[in-house]
C-alpha cells in the first residue's frame, strides 16, 4: 500500500500540472482573440484585384501597409505586408441590399458599392500572429474605375 501512495501522488500532480497548462493555453488564446483586429483605412486596387492597403493598425505586425492581389475568379487573395509576412484570404462579395445614392455621407456612386466578407486562411511571419487563421475579413468598397474603400469604412482583418 505504501508503494501506491507515491504513484497516486505523482499521478495527481501530473493531472493538476496538465490541467493548469491547458488552462493557461486557453487563457492565452482568449487574450489573443480579444485583441482588436488589424484594419486599414485606405485601399486602392484595380478592377483586376491588384493594389495596396495603407494606414493600417498594428504596424509592428503589418508594417502599416501591404500589397494585395486578389484572384477574382477563385475568390482568394494575398496581402504581402511591409516586411512582416503575409495574410491569405478567402472572400465573397455582394451588392448591398439597399443601394444608397451618392451623398456627402455615402461616397459610392449608385450601383458601385460592394460588401466584401471572408476569412483568413493562413499567412506567415509576424502578420500571422496578429491576423490568425480564422479571423473574419470585411470591407465596404466602391468599384467603378478602381476599387476604393467606402467613405469612413475600413478593411478589417
Amino acid at each position: 500500500m505504501r508503494r501506491l501512495l507515491p504513484v497516486r501522488f505523482v499521478a495527481v500532480v501530473t493531472l493538476v500540472a496538465a490541467a493548469s497548462i491547458g488552462t493557461n493555453a486557453l487563457a492565452s488564446t482568449a487574450g489573443a482573440s480579444a485583441a482588436a483586429p488589424a484594419r486599414c483605412a485606405t485601399l486602392v486596387a484595380s478592377l483586376k484585384g491588384v493594389g495596396t492597403v495603407t494606414n493600417c493598425t498594428d504596424a509592428a505586425n503589418t508594417g502599416g501597409s501591404g500589397k494585395l492581389v486578389f484572384n477574382i475568379t477563385k475568390l482568394t487573395g494575398v496581402v504581402t505586408w511591409n516586411k512582416t509576412g503575409t495574410t491569405t484570404l478567402s472572400i465573397k462579395y455582394s451588392a448591398p441590399k439597399v443601394d444608397e445614392p451618392e451623398t456627402a455621407a455615402h461616397s459610392c456612386p449608385k450601383g458601385t458599392e460592394l460588401l466584401i466578407t471572408g476569412v483568413v486562411t493562413g499567412g506567415t511571419g509576424a502578420a500571422l500572429k496578429s491576423i490568425p487563421t480564422g479571423s473574419k475579413v470585411s470591407a465596404e468598397v466602391c468599384a467603378k474605375t478602381k476599387v476604393t474603400l467606402e467613405l469612413g469604412s475600413f478593411f478589417i482583418f
